[in-house]
């Protein structure tokens, strides 16, 4: 706890939370009940009655949200890689009816990988990978040329995310895969703006992170982990990845003298890191409501 106090008293230094309260960054939190994969509830610490009138507001047999499923790794040999629960498509009109595929996907054929975030709020921080023809192919055949992953708490309709949930390890992690065209969708919905960044990573590089992050994704549904917004998040998450394929000198440390490091933890943070040391390129570009049809992730 006294870790926890120290890294929220630094994080607060930059930005203010209140907005965090509203389903922003993480608001892709909104389940389904078919999924197969049992996740149980996190305990939460007892903090006596007067805390928990104000926290323990959630109802834990209300459903996951709609717009979220854990992607799960089917298969992952000679190269290719199988993952189910990627999801697809248009967002749909009763935010709920999300449709949901499997996608083959071959890491010879990655042709770069992207750093992708938001700022609204506390943010959110995910990876992009963008694929050259057939190298990731859905369940009809057909090549998908980009895929989101991000690492997020998986929340209850209607309630979302939750700075206070966040905090008290209240929601179950899960690693979100969607097709760069199910992002957009469902984030110009949200009116809010998304920021892009090549990654300084050689082909070697690209393939390892690739790999690292899906034995994250296997690792996070196997350990059913719970998500925290400073220990287990959507940045530190990735941090943690990209930390594992770059130079020691240029990797962000998630904890600075025993308590969670601010830059590892908040996505503006990691990315002004990334980018002083080179690990992220200089130019910056942004997603919104006003450019999104004409926004090509393969062209940056």
């Amino acid at each position: 706890m006294k870790k926890h106090a120290l890294a929220l008293a630094a994080i607060t230094a930059f930005f203010s939370v209140s907005q965090a309260q509203e389903n922003t960054a993480l608001d892709q939190l909104i389940g389904t009940s078919d999924i197969n994969i049992a996740v149980p509830e996190a305990p939460l610490p007892d903090r006596g009655p007067i805390l928990d009138s104000i926290y323990n507001t959630w109802d834990p047999a209300a459903p996951f949200s709609y717009s979220q499923a854990p992607a799960l790794v089917l298969s992952n040999t000679g190269g290719v890689t199988v993952i189910k629960n990627v999801r697809s498509g248009a967002a749909p009109a009763d935010h709920k009816s999300y449709a949901w595929d499997t996608l083959t996907i071959k890491t010879a054929l990655i042709e770069k990988v992207i750093f992708g975030y938001r700022t609204y709020g506390v943010g959110h921080s995910f990876l992009v990978f963008v694929f050259r023809d057939g190298g990731a192919v859905n369940s009809l055949g057909k090549s998908v040329r980009a895929l989101t992953f991000g690492a997020e708490g998986w929340s209850r309709e209607p309630y979302g995310y939750t700075l206070a949930h966040a905090l008290n390890g209240r929601y179950p992690l899960l690693w979100l895969a969607t097709t760069f065209e199910s992002y957009t969708g469902y984030i110009v919905a949200k009116k809010t703006d998304s920021f892009f960044k090549n990654m300084n990573l050689g082909p070697a590089q690209t393939a390892r992170l690739f790999g690292l992050l899906i034995a994250r994704i296997d690792e996070t549904n196997r350990n059913k982990e719970t998500y925290n917004m400073f220990t287990n998040s959507c940045t530190n998450n990735p941090v943690n990845l990209i930390n594992q394929v770059i130079p020691a000198d240029k990797r962000i440390a998630l904890e600075v003298i025993g308590v969670t490091n601010p830059n590892s933890a908040l996505p503006r943070l990691a990315v002004r890191k990334y980018t002083n040391n080179g690990t992220l390129r200089t130019e910056t570009f942004r997603m919104g409501a006003d450019n999104y049809s004409q926004f090509d992730i393969t062209r940056i």
